[in-house]
């Protein structure tokens, strides 16, 4: 599996600000706007990131280290600056933990395609990133002909379960897709281009007579990176359980 962390896009506008550079430390609500596109980057502690904020401004971030897939984490609402920085509430998806941990993130977009902060968390010390703008995967649009009729092996997580699972993603048309596992789960779901074209809406659900997780449904986000490789992110509506996927 390849070194994956921070995936944040932004479903808004070209980055502005106020037209008097000499007014920028009077006036508290400058017109900052977050760059739509993706964005990579490192923490403090040496974890590999890269981002995207949805078109409805939340944050999704996946983190790495050493090859291995760590977790990630997402905001519960959607971002707004003020004098081009923010705070948000949020959730941390860890792999190491068998429950969703409580966050905030803060950030500063006052660099032009530079994103930087905090993410903390009760307990737990305070982790620092910074993370610019990723041209090439931005201008990239995700479109369904890229994934009808193709099969991804890779392995996926679920809060509750500390370890991986082998799965397989097999697409026909629409968008729609199956999922195999070593479960006796029937999983199925289906990707939809966002609005701005840079990612999937995804859904997926579970049912079967014999599936302990029969009736949940996780929404959220998937692409497929630089590399064709598939990457979904996902969560129930209540934000207390996770699914992720990596090809």
């Amino acid at each position: 599996m390849k070194k994956l962390a921070l995936y944040l896009v932004v479903g808004v506008a070209l980055l502005g600000c106020g037209d008097n550079d000499s007014d920028s430390d009077s006036d508290s609500n400058l017109d900052f706007n977050l760059l739509s596109g993706f964005y990579e980057g490192t923490t403090n502690e040496g974890e590999y990131l890269e981002g995207l904020v949805d078109d409805d401004n939340k944050l999704w971030f996946i983190y790495s280290e050493d090859d291995d897939f760590l977790g990630f984490i997402r905001s519960d609402e959607s971002i707004v600056l003020n004098n081009g920085e923010f705070v948000s509430l949020g959730k941390n998806y860890s792999f190491d933990s068998r429950d969703p941990r409580d966050i905030t993130i803060n950030g500063n977009y006052k660099t032009s395609k530079t994103l930087k902060g905090t993410v903390s968390e009760l307990s737990a010390e305070t982790i620092t990133y910074n993370a610019g703008y990723d041209e090439v995967l931005s201008a990239r649009k995700q479109t369904l002909d890229m994934i009808n009729n193709q099969t991804y092996n890779g392995v996926s997580h679920m809060t509750g379960d500390m370890s991986s699972s082998t799965t397989t993603v097999k697409f026909t048309t629409d968008g729609n897709f199956t999922i195999d596992d070593s479960e006796s789960c029937v999983i199925a779901g289906k990707f939809t281009p966002s609005v701005s074209g840079r990612y999937f809406v995804s859904t997926v659900t579970f049912s079967g007579t014999s599936c302990t997780e029969a009736g949940d449904s996780y929404t959220g986000i998937a692409l497929l990176d630089s590399d064709n490789e598939l990457i979904f992110l996902g969560t129930d509506a209540m934000k207390n359980k996770s699914l992720a996927f990596v090809s």
